[in-house]
Parts: C-alpha cells; structure tokens; sequence
C-alpha cells in the first residue's frame, strides 16, 4: 500500500509529492492525475519536488511508470521535476525518464538539493520557496 501527501510548497508554481510505501503501475494510474490537476491549476512554470525516500518496493519493469508521467512531458504549466531518492534504480528510471520523455529531470539524494535545484533553475520562486521552506521546518 502507498500513503503519499501532494501539498504546494509555493502557491501555484511549487509541488512537494511525498510517497511511502510499494509504488507500481496502479499507483502511478492514482496519483499521476493528482499531480497533473495541480499542475493544471498552478502558474507555468509549476515544479515538482518528488521525494521518494519512503518507497518500499518498485516494479521490477518500470516503462509503465514512465508512460504515465508522460502527461506531464508537454503540459503547458509544466516545469522541473525534482526527485529525491537514494534508489538506484528510480534514479535510473528518472533517467530514462527525462531521455524518452524529454523532461526537465534532475534526481537528487536530500530536501535541500531538491530546494537548491528549483532555485537555480527557477530564481523567479527562490525567494518565496526559501521562505516557505524555512517556516515549515523550522
């Protein structure tokens, strides 16, 4: 079973999707629509911070995954997506990821290199990410 929380970090343009638990296609099928109507409602460019770090188990073929991210390869409103994982192979699949795809992907091992990456590819929300990310951890 996967528990995940999808809030925005920064109202409209900054994701944060947290996950915990088995992830497989069926997962994928539930939550890929839940990102994408946020996405939809947000300001272009919108980020996903995708942390990772609490997956017990991944399917051992991941293109169906994949496929499903793809409504968010051509959104309109669609920025960077960030991953947080230490996982091999979720790395490796973000990188098929982003050459099949074409997406805006960097896959990074903590909260603050998701964080700093969003900053420097988007220095327009730095500020107001800095900020809410301070105030929610502190």
């Amino acid at each position: 079973m996967l528990n995940y929380k999808l809030v925005w970090l920064v109202e409209g343009r900054v994701l944060h999707l947290e996950l915990a638990g088995e992830y497989d296609l069926e997962t994928s099928r539930q939550i890929i629509p839940a990102v994408k109507k946020m996405v939809d409602e947000g300001t272009a460019p919108v980020h996903v911070v995708w942390d990772m770090r609490g997956i017990t188990k991944i399917p051992k073929d991941i293109r169906g995954p994949i496929d499903e991210m793809s409504v968010l390869r051509y959104h309109p409103n669609g920025g960077w997506i960030t991953m947080i994982t230490n996982n091999v192979m979720l790395r490796f699949a973000g990188q098929i990821a982003t050459r099949f795809l074409g997406a805006n992907f960097r896959a990074v091992a903590t909260f603050d290199d998701a964080i700093e990456t969003i900053c420097r590819v988007d220095p327009a929300v730095a500020d107001a990410l800095k900020q809410a990310v301070a105030s929610t951890h502190s």
